[in-house]
């Protein structure tokens, strides 16, 4: 199971540096960066990307749901029943999925979007409010 991150900015690279900086380097996880550099095309970098892994189970972690990256790869993604994708990228499901990564392969695709579905709560469960009461923080806490 191969993991590709794709943001229109950097994000994607800079969600792979941190990753590969807490997990160590991940041989099954890619990123591409859309529309950062003038004349490279995004679906150029996908098809280019999806021959060197080919044969795989892919999935795609795009940033924001509709946004231009993500559209992109919903026509890229219905082309191949190896391919899914999960919009909405977040370091704590970018390290879940990892974890897992290895357990997903070769299970069926029904299997693959049961366990995307609950690594995405795992992802929901780190987006919280942070409420700071009237008292500031001091140094001394830590």
């Amino acid at each position: 199971m191969e993991v590709v991150l794709a943001s229109h900015s950097y994000l994607a690279k800079g969600m792979y540096e941190t990753v590969s900086l807490i997990m160590g380097e991940q041989t099954h996880l890619h990123y591409l960066t859309a529309y950062v550099e003038e004349g490279v095309d995004f679906k150029d970098q996908l098809v280019a990307l999806t021959k060197s892994i080919k044969n795989e189970q892919i999935i795609f972690v795009s940033d924001v749901i509709g946004g231009s990256v993500n559209n992109e790869l919903v026509n890229f993604v219905k082309s191949n029943c190896n391919y899914f994708l999960v919009s909405g990228m977040n370091l704590p499901f970018i390290l879940e999925l990892l974890t897992y990564t290895n357990e997903l392969k070769n299970e069926s695709v029904n299997q693959v979007i049961d366990n995307l579905k609950t690594t995405v709560d795992v992802g929901h469960a780190g987006l919280k409010v942070v409420e700071l009461d009237d008292d500031p923080i001091s140094e001394e806490d830590f």
